[in-house]
C-alpha cells in the first residue's frame, strides 16, 4: 500500500518523529503540520526530518526563534528542500538571522514564506543579504 505524501499531525512533533523513524526517514517528500508545537518540540521535529523532504509546511506551529534556528541548521545541509513555509511562527530577528545563515549555503530552496512573524529590520536585512549571496 502506498503511503500518503502528506502527513497532517494534530498530536505534535513526537508523532511525526515516530512516523519518520518507522519509515526509515526517507519516504515522505512533504510534511505539513498544522498544530502548535512550540519551541520545545521543534527540536524533535527538525531532528526527525528525512534528508529527502522537498516541502516543509509549518504555518502557525509557533516554533519561535529557537525553532527557526533549528530549521536553519537542517536547511544548511539539505539538498532536496525546495519549499519552506514558516508563516505565523513568532520568529523574530535572531530566528531570521539563523535562517539567513543557512540561506547563504543552501542551493535548493526556491520558496520561503515568513509572513506574519516578528521579524524586524535587523532580521530582514540579514535575510536580504543572504539572498544576494545565494
Amino acid at each position: 500500500a502506498a503511503l500518503a505524501a502528506v502527513v497532517k499531525a494534530e498530536n505534535g512533533a513526537a508523532l511525526v518523529a515516530a512516523g519518520f523513524e518507522a519509515l526509515g526517514r526517507s519516504a515522505l517528500p512533504r510534511l505539513s503540520l498544522t498544530s502548535a508545537i512550540g519551541e520545545v518540540h521543534a527540536h524533535t521535529l527538525v531532528r526527525s526530518l528525512p534528508s529527502s523532504v522537498v516541502e516543509v509546511l509549518l504555518p502557525g506551529v509557533e516554533i519561535g526563534d529557537e525553532g527557526a534556528m533549528l530549521v536553519g541548521t537542517f536547511l544548511s545541509s539539505s539538498k532536496a528542500l525546495t519549499t519552506l513555509d514558516l508563516n505565523g511562527n513568532k520568529i523574530g530577528d535572531s530566528g531570521a538571522l539563523g535562517l539567513a545563515k543557512a540561506l547563504e549555503v543552501n542551493g535548493s530552496l526556491t520558496t520561503l514564506r515568513l509572513e506574519d512573524n516578528k521579524i524586524g529590520d535587523k532580521g530582514a536585512l540579514g535575510l536580504g543579504k543572504a539572498l544576494e549571496v545565494n
